[in-house]
């Protein structure tokens, strides 16, 4: 195969010249490596990827821990097999299967040959990785958006190394799922993706912020940009400053109920994505921002509403600040509540119960209105075709025992409403496969969506509690979990169709959804 050089692919520069190192691998290493025993004893595909994966290899630990082959460690390998690789190698599943049995007989070469101080223990430790590098790569939540993007655009027949095709794919698809905004907006939210966000969700620079999934990078980005543009705000990212930003997570991050660890790792996303801009002469003002954001990383984290406010409490802080309020001033809220009770009615039936209206409007004409329950309607069981009834039937059945002994009616209703959405597919994908996995696959996907596995939120379940209770492993949940989303465009954070009702009701941005693949809408 041709092989790619990572310098060639990344938009940043690495720390350290990797020449030198790349030299090691293709002249010297290498070389021996190919006409060694245990080279031979690899297959074919994994003797055509070798030196790519050794490539690869040498390049993200170079470039993400900026560690020289020399100075390979236990630790450095582990770092690389088990957080970068899984985030941001994007290759083909023939090459994926290949790495470890390339890495393993390599070190195994390198401890023979005593080519490298430490390879007795990088190759017992890499031993030790197997199962836990696997199940990290089949992680699909750990993707970074620009992962996401090559894996997408390679299923589409684009070469992994033409990363211009990569982006004009990219711009196709944000026109057709923007479709229902101006120009310029889509405009605007391409290129910020395209070429500032997308870049930046590879770069050595996240790896400041050890604990960020993929997901939850483009989550906090979009959140950004999205909070940025909409509203009474609308201040383009090309005009960001310092009081913008610092004024944007005070007064309207800080008061969000978002999940704990998203308040944890708001302010170091934003402070990372800000310096890689700085360096990269992305932005005039992005250094300044990066300085000045974050003593607000101690208020982000205390100063949250508590558990206890109530929905309308919520619903009114946002209004007040989308008509530039001050909150602070007693009397403008009353006049504003005042001369508002209409409109606010009306916006509110989509954030609140019925019971929380009530207490807001008092006995205005409109609190007498008749407010629609925001309940899903049950799945009509004669809609189902005949074929799929049993299985719907089954699955049904055992996500109402999950969630009526662990979560509650409202997580039931909605895994039945997403296997009914699933039983009436034309494909008949469901056909295949353990039912035990495909049960596991709709709570998992339903509670990714509603942040089931942060602790912060009520009611919690981890992934490997919904993994143990059905026999599954976290790996093929995850990606049935996948497949599920996919299946039926379960991909919008807040979109009331897969949300639940406490999620509907603390929704913090009502004009744009943010979507798993990275698009905002």
């Amino acid at each position: 195969m041709n092989v790619i050089y990572m310098i060639d692919l990344y938009p940043t520069a690495f720390r350290t010249d990797p020449q030198s190192s790349f030299d090691l691998i293709t002249k010297t290493w290498f070389p021996g490596f190919s006409n060694h025993v245990l080279f031979d004893s690899l297959d074919n595909d994994e003797q055509e990827y070798a030196e790519q994966i050794l490539l690869d290899f040498t390049g993200f630990v170079l470039y993400y821990q900026n560690c020289v082959p020399e100075d390979w460690s236990p630790s450095v390998i582990e770092h690389c097999l088990v957080k970068d690789f899984p985030r941001s190698l994007a290759r083909t599943e023939e090459y994926e299967y290949s790495i470890f049995n390339v890495l393993l007989n390599f070190f195994a070469f390198l401890k023979e040959e005593n080519l490298h101080p430490a390879a007795d223990d990088l190759f017992s430790h890499l031993i030790s990785l197997d199962d836990k590098f696997r199940e990290k790569m089949e992680d699909t939540d750990l993707y970074s958006p620009r992962k996401s993007l090559i894996i997408a655009s390679m299923n589409e027949g684009i070469q992994e190394d033409d990363y211009d095709a990569m982006l004009k794919y990219f711009n196709q698809v944000g026109y057709r799922e923007l479709a229902d905004f101006d120009t310029g907006t889509i405009e605007i939210i391409n290129k910020i993706m395209g070429t500032w966000v997308l870049p930046f969700s590879d770069s050595w620079y996240i790896t400041n912020v050890e604990d960020a999934t993929g997901n939850e990078i483009i989550f906090v980005i979009s959140l950004l940009i999205t909070g940025t543009l909409s509203n009474s705000l609308y201040v383009p990212p090309s005009d960001w400053y310092t009081d913008v930003i610092a004024d944007f997570i005070e007064d309207v991050l800080v008061p969000y109920p978002l999940p704990r660890k998203i308040r944890e790792i708001c302010i170091p996303i934003f402070h990372a994505f800000f310096t890689y801009m700085a360096d990269q002469n992305l932005h005039p003002h992005a250094r300044e921002i990066a300085s000045d954001i974050l003593p607000l990383q101690e208020k982000m984290i205390t100063e949250g509403p508590d558990e206890d406010d109530s929905d309308i409490q919520l619903f009114l802080i946002q209004s007040l600040l989308d008509s530039d309020v001050d909150v602070s001033d007693e009397q403008a809220i009353l006049d504003y509540i005042d001369d508002n009770k209409e409109e606010l009615f009306q916006k509110s039936i989509e954030f609140t119960s019925s019971g929380d209206l009530k207490k807001l409007m008092g006995k205005t004409s409109a609190s007498q209105k008749q407010i629609p329950e925001l309940r899903r309607k049950p799945v009509d069981f004669s809609s189902i075709p005949k074929a799929t009834r049993d299985w719907f039937m089954a699955i049904s059945k055992m996500t109402d025992a999950f969630c009526n002994e662990r979560l509650d009616e409202d997580y039931a209703g909605l895994c039945r409403y997403v296997a009914g959405k699933l039983a009436r597919k034309r494909d008949n994908k469901i056909s295949r496969g353990k039912r035990e996995i495909w049960a596991a696959g709709i709570i998992y996907a339903v509670g990714q969506m509603n942040f089931l596995f942060d602790k912060s939120f009520e009611p919690y379940q981890s992934a490997d509690d919904i993994c143990q209770y059905f026999g599954t492993s976290k790996s093929t949940t995850s990606q049935k979990a996948k497949l599920i989303r996919d299946l039926i465009g379960m991909d919008d954070y807040w979109d009331p169709e897969y949300s639940t009702s406490y999620m509907r009701n603390k929704n913090p941005f009502e004009k744009f959804c943010m979507k798993k693949n990275g698009f905002i809408i």
